[in-house]
Parts: structure tokens; sequence; C-alpha cells
């Protein structure tokens, strides 16, 4: 079966409810390489489809105010229907289908100043984090949101 990569743009709370169930109930918006990205960016290989296929949806997180926080899944093709350009739904989300955490600076440093103004053409920098990351990407995606962050240990961790 065919995957597909896709960036998904969450909210911290959705990123906790991943990180607690392992999963996020669908349908999901994201973006991906899409058929229609492929036949308006002939010239780009696939990464560099796939980095600005990661931009549009981080570029969407910042318009609306939100902190820049996307998680990068491989999904099997049956559970992701295209949308329009690079948009398109997803079924659902389990964590072990993440592959990457992503970042913008306004989460990284803490300070929404760090992001480029909604009039500039400027391309967002985006960190990786790997997926054993995310309760440390949690913690950074709440506090850029002004909720307190958790202790995200279990009680057996927390007993030992």
């Amino acid at each position: 079966m065919q995957t597909v990569r896709c960036y998904l743009p969450l909210g911290p709370d959705q990123l906790a409810e991943l990180r607690r169930e392992r999963s996020l109930t669908g349908p999901l918006t994201a973006t991906a390489v899409t058929d229609a990205v492929r036949a308006t960016a002939q010239d780009l290989e696939e990464e560099e489809a796939e980095h600005a296929v990661a931009q549009v949806a981080a570029e969407r997180l910042v318009a609306d105010g939100a902190p820049v926080v996307l998680v990068a899944a491989d999904l099997e093709g049956a559970d992701v229907t295209p949308g329009d350009g690079p948009w398109v739904q997803v079924s659902g989300l389990t964590l072990p289908r993440v592959a990457a955490l992503y970042l913008g600076d306004d989460v990284v440093t803490g300070d929404p100043r760090a992001l480029p103004g909604p009039d500039q053409d400027l391309e967002l920098e985006l960190s990786w984090f790997d997926t054993t990351e995310l309760d440390l990407v949690l913690d950074l995606a709440l506090a850029a949101s002004g909720q307190p962050t958790h202790d995200h240990r279990g009680p057996t961790e927390k007993d030992s």
C-alpha cells in the first residue's frame, strides 16, 4: 500500500490528546504533495515539494494566530482524501504513524514576534523534533499558547 507524507497543523490541545490517547480521530485537515501540487510544481524534487506543502500548513497556523506546530505523518493512501491544492482530509492519526514534529520559531523561542509578519513573503523556519521528544514539544506548544505545562509521566514513572 502506498503511503503519503502529510503535514498536520495541530493546536496544543490536539497535541496533548495525541500524546494521551496515542491517536486523533478525524477528519483532520493536513497538507500533502498531491497530484494538484505535482502538476503545478513539476520542476520541484519530492523533498522540495514536501517542504513547500509544510510551509503552507505552517502559514495557515500563522494566519490563524496559533502557535506553529506541525506533525509529519506517513499515512496509508486510503486514509487521505485530496482537497484543493495541497490540502487533504485525513481519516485519523495514530502516534506510530508520526514521523517527526516541527515547531515554528514562535514556539521554540516562546516569542510570537520570531515569526515573519503577514505582509512579509518570508519562509517560516521550522525546527525538527523526533517523536521521542513529544513531551518537550507539547510543553513548548502549551507555553507558546499561554497554557500551563504538565507532568506527562505516567503513575509508574512518577513513583520510580
